[in-house]
């Protein structure tokens, strides 16, 4: 009973996070402070926000290759709970050729999708950053 009550606490706190990181033109802004919960809400709440732009700071990572061969990224941090270290971020649409080494910290924004059966980033900039964010959340 505790749990759930707990999970809507946070959930309710993800949800107004995210609400009240839109920017001016609509877009979502992931932010340092709850980027935790803001992918939660996205992750759970994905009807609702696929098909809206959405940026985020993170790592970029490439990802272990499809069954065809095709290269995958993402944008992700380390969320650290109580007893482990998660990697918590979206995979980011950019064809087959990586543009950044593994761990540049970048600036995505792209479109919400629905890729393979996963959410996804349709990226429609994607950007190397010279300052590094909070790339380890506890």
């Amino acid at each position: 009973m505790k749990r759930t009550i707990l999970l809507l606490v946070i959930l309710l706190v993800a949800s107004f996070a995210l609400a009240a990181c839109a920017s001016d033109d609509d877009t979502i802004v992931i932010t340092d402070r709850f980027f935790a919960n803001q992918m939660l809400d996205l992750v759970l709440n994905h009807q609702q926000y696929l098909d809206r732009p959405v940026q985020l700071e993170g790592l970029f990572r490439h990802m272990a290759p499809t069954a065809d061969g095709q290269n995958r990224y993402m944008v992700m941090r380390y969320v650290e709970d109580c007893c482990e270290v998660s990697v918590v971020g979206l995979q980011v649409l950019l064809g087959d050729t990586a543009p950044f080494d593994e761990q540049a910290w970048v600036e995505v924004t792209g479109t919400l999708v629905i890729h393979d059966g996963a959410l996804a980033l349709a990226v429609t900039s994607i950007t190397e950053l010279d300052e590094v964010g909070m790339w380890h959340i506890m």
